[in-house]
């Protein structure tokens, strides 16, 4: 029996009878590589990282077609079901990126072909994340709530979706399951499952194979800094297979830009980065070398009008807006600052020059007072000389007069004394010679004292 290449046949199965049955062959579309090569490069696939490029427009991804979610519908026999179309019993790739993850179940709504699609266990969601190529994924409140009653992805699920991850080479698919995880709110078990699988997934592509990479992600202490770590996912080369590079142009482009922005998002969930320092981050790795690679006006203005995401390029802008006027509100503050310490440094500088004038007047109040008292010092000295010379002239002088005196009264006292001695004793002249010697004594007394 000879297959058609271009159609296939896609397995359906009903939710209240459980059976399955193969739909009618079905056309296809030719694999997205295929298809891209025989295009002229987009500006979304050529066009260097920008904040937010990838949130509004699906991301280039190679790998399979979706595999078949279940169908919530009227039970019909087995027969019959067969001829109905294809397009209607599946969740279409294609929807516009503000679809969500599910609706209610249940029959078929009034003028409506399109049966519901149920998601009722984690593996499923991130299956249908896959089925969309990296388009933007919203989850309900109603399903979050139903997946969060077993969020844990057993061995065998996790096996099946990193087989279907690795299909995913351009890593379209996990930034938009991450993103999701952060809006999950009263469920920190279903928003860790899903950033856990991510993580594996990270860590099984060869994007995020560097050491320092992977040490990052494990969070270990020979791990790069985030910066050097973001520069290694933007600047990776693929190995060659069978002597040629397994990606080429903008699928490696594609690639990196996936990448880089897979790790921003990881970063702001495990590391707490806030949108400032994750768009310093990405404008110092990704949009600083990108722009530095615009040579001329006409590349500029080309990068400028293909900006498809005008959110993230404004986002981005907004923040470094605000970090200028920012720095431009401390710059004044600054200089206001600085012309307040220079008017005090010149009144500083006035007071300590008024202080100068006043410390050398005090200087030479201080020589002259020294060369006075130096002078004073010097004259009591040679008084003090002359009149220790004079009291030694006039001690002498007395102690010259004092013995003559005392000589002269010892022989007028001796000659009483012989007189005295005599046979015949003569006291007059005893007495006279006393009487003598006593007024020599007062009269030598009261000079004394008049000296």
């Amino acid at each position: 029996m000879n297959h058609d290449p271009n159609k296939r046949q896609v397995p359906v199965t009903y939710r209240h009878s459980g059976q399955t049955r193969l739909s009618e062959p079905v056309p296809v579309h030719a694999p997205r590589q295929e298809a891209d090569a025989a295009l002229p490069a987009s500006p979304e696939t050529t066009a260097p990282l920008s904040p937010g490029q990838s949130d509004g427009a699906p991301e280039r991804q190679s790998g399979t077609a979706p595999a078949a979610h279940q169908v919530a519908g009227a039970q019909e026999p087995a027969g019959s079901a067969a001829s109905a179309p294809a397009g209607e019993s599946l969740h279409q790739s294609d929807q516009p990126p503000e679809a969500t993850t599910t609706v209610e179940t249940g029959p078929k709504a009034a003028g409506s072909g399109k049966p519901k699609v149920d998601i009722e266990t984690l593996e499923q969601f991130i299956e249908y994340a896959y089925s969309r190529k990296g388009q933007r994924l919203k989850l309900e409140s109603k399903v979050e709530k139903h997946i969060a009653q077993n969020p844990r992805l057993d061995d065998a699920a996790l096996s099946r979706l990193l087989a279907r991850a690795a299909g995913d080479t351009l890593l379209a698919v996990p930034r938009q399951i991450l993103l999701v995880s952060r809006d999950v709110e009263g469920f920190p078990a279903l928003r860790a499952a899903m950033a856990s699988f991510v993580s594996n997934v990270m860590l099984r592509h060869p994007v995020f194979a560097d050491a320092g990479v992977q040490g990052a992600l494990r969070h270990l202490p020979e791990a790069k800094p985030a910066a050097d770590a973001l520069a290694a996912v933007v600047q990776f080369n693929p190995k060659e297979a069978n002597g040629k590079d397994s990606l080429k142009g903008a699928e490696l482009q594609a690639l990196r830009r996936n990448a880089a922005n897979l790790f921003v998002t990881w970063l702001a969930n495990n590391r707490g980065l806030n949108t400032d320092e994750l768009a310093a981050l990405l404008f110092q790795v990704a949009w600083q070398p990108a722009a530095r690679e615009l040579l001329d006006d006409n590349a500029r203005l080309r990068a400028l009008t293909e900006v498809e995401q005008s959110a993230g390029v404004g986002l981005a802008c907004l923040r470094f807006r605000q970090q200028a006027i920012e720095a431009h509100t401390s710059q004044d503050q600054a200089l206001r600052e600085t012309n307040d310490l220079r008017m005090r440094l010149a009144d500083t500088d006035a007071q300590r020059q008024q202080a100068e004038e006043q410390c050398d007047a005090l200087q030479a109040e201080l020589e002259a007072l020294r060369a006075q008292t130096a002078a004073e010092m010097a004259e009591l000295k040679r008084r003090h000389s002359e009149e220790r010379t004079h009291l030694h002239h006039g001690q002498e002088q007395l102690g010259g007069r004092l013995v003559r005196r005392l000589d002269d009264a010892v022989e007028t006292l001796e000659v009483g004394l012989s007189a005295l001695r005599n046979k015949t004793p003569r006291v007059e002249v005893m007495v006279e010679r006393a009487e003598l010697v006593v007024d020599a004594l007062r009269a030598e007394i009261k000079n004394l004292r008049e000296e």
